[in-house]
């Protein structure tokens, strides 16, 4: 249910019930009104999320992993630290005057 909005039980409620059970079944919004004044909107509810199926680890993936190890061999880690560090301190806007 949405958040926030107090439901009503609409289950003594043929006619009201009929509308509801009309609107989820063909999933299109009805506007109720009363002497061609608009009362209200009847939204049909978004189903639950569901999450996408698992897919199965294939061999291609399992190879790209692999193919993957050893991959930041050649870099220097420490002077690549020391470049991030540097580089985030330095600053290449000009200065603002209030």
């Amino acid at each position: 249910m949405a958040k926030g909005l107090k439901p009503i039980d609409v289950s003594g409620i043929p006619e009201l019930l009929r509308i509801a059970e009309e609107v989820r079944a063909t999933k299109e919004s009805r506007v109720l009104r009363r002497n061609g004044e608009d009362l209200a909107i009847v939204l049909p509810l978004k189903p639950p999320a569901r999450h996408a199926p698992k897919r199965g680890k294939g061999k291609a993936a399992y190879e790209a992993f692999r193919a993957s190890a050893g991959g930041w061999r050649d870099v220097d880690t420490d002077q690549l630290i020391s470049d991030i560090y540097r580089d985030r301190e330095a600053s290449d806007r000009p200065p603002v005057d209030l």
